[in-house]
Parts: C-alpha cells; sequence; structure tokens
C-alpha cells in the first residue's frame, strides 16, 4: 500500500504541485477499495470518492443501449489512470454508467465527505480538479475525432498501442462497441492482421 500511496500521490502532482498541507490531507484521508475481476458497479449510485486512481488493474466504463439490448463501451482504463466522475456528469447526460473490472482491481480515493473538507481548506484543490477533468476531457475529444477521420484498422491500431491486453481482458462485442463497429467485423480485422504477422 506504501507504494501505491506514493504513485498516488505522484500522479496528482504531475497535474498540479502539491503544497505540504494539500500532500498531508491526502495523505491522511485517502481510502482503498477493492474489486474482482468482472464485477460490476452502477457509478450513478456509488460516490467513488474524489481524485478516484487505479493503483492496480483496469476495466472499462460503459451505458446500457436499452433499445438495442447492448451495452455501449465509453472508455477503458488501466493502473495508473484517474477516473472520471460519473456521479456528477450523470446528472447532466441523463444516463446510467457501471464501471466492469477486467481483472483485480485497486483503488484509492478521497472520501466523498473529505473531498467537501479539502476544497474548502485548500483552494489549490479546484485547480487540481480542473487539470484532470480537462485531461478526461482531452481524451473523449481525442477518441471523438478518431471516429471522424480514422477507420477501423486505425482505431483498433491506437487503441491497442495503448490498451494491448484489451483482447485478453475484454469480450470482443466490448472492444467492438467503443470503436463503433459490429463484433464480427472485428473478429474478421483480427484474423486478417493475424495472416499477416509473420
Amino acid at each position: 500500500m506504501v507504494m501505491e500511496k506514493e504513485q498516488y500521490l505522484s500522479k496528482l502532482s504531475s497535474y498540479q504541485k502539491l503544497s505540504v498541507g494539500l500532500h498531508a490531507y491526502i495523505s491522511y484521508a485517502m481510502y482503498q477499495a477493492d474489486f474482482m475481476k468482472l464485477e460490476k458497479i452502477a457509478l450513478n449510485n456509488t460516490a467513488l470518492g474524489h481524485f478516484c486512481y487505479l493503483a492496480k488493474g483496469g476495466g472499462r466504463i460503459f451505458t446500457d443501449d436499452t433499445e438495442n439490448k447492448q451495452e455501449i463501451t465509453l472508455m477503458f482504463f488501466q493502473a495508473n489512470d484517474i477516473l472520471p466522475d460519473f456521479k456528477s456528469i450523470s446528472r447532466y447526460a441523463k444516463r446510467q454508467f457501471f464501471i466492469q473490472f477486467s481483472e483485480d482491481t485497486t483503488l484509492l480515493a478521497i472520501p466523498v465527505k473529505h473531498g467537501n473538507n479539502m476544497h474548502r481548506l485548500f483552494r489549490e484543490s479546484a485547480i487540481l480538479s480542473a487539470e484532470i477533468n480537462a485531461e478526461l476531457l482531452a481524451k473523449v475529444i481525442v477518441m471523438m475525432i478518431g471516429l471522424k477521420t480514422q477507420n477501423a484498422d486505425q482505431r483498433l491500431n491506437k487503441l491497442l498501442a495503448s490498451f494491448p491486453m484489451v483482447f485478453s481482458q475484454t469480450a470482443v462485442k466490448d472492444v467492438a462497441s467503443y470503436l463503433g463497429i459490429h463484433s464480427s467485423t472485428l473478429s474478421a480485422m483480427r484474423n486478417r492482421n493475424y495472416k499477416h504477422t509473420p
């Protein structure tokens, strides 16, 4: 836990230099939550806390497409990522969001009650929040640009560059949903690529 704690503080410092006071407060207030492989949680009803950090593990964030009876994968995440605050986002998106963990996962975060105190006591925490949100928004924008300007092979290669283990941890249909293609198309693409691999 000591190493994960240091990695967490280092990750937060990469967005905004932490004052001695804020560094000490985060060290004191942080908590750990562990989730099992394939466990799903609804994000609308669960406050994971502020600055939610993946110390180990990974998974995907998805929403339900009730009309077509399928899940829409929105984002993959892995160790050293900070998760978006989907509890707040869901208010504006008017959708239910979920996380499914692709492996045993450990999260570190600041509990909501301490997060509210932290924002009152340390003005710099608002800058930290803004920087984290800006990075997450940038990821979404880059993904949207990819959907509009890249073909399916390019999108798959980009995903594999960031998440090389995605197929060993995630169902093909969930990867296809993220890429915006049908699962049979993705299977055909993978078969074609394997044939060209020496």
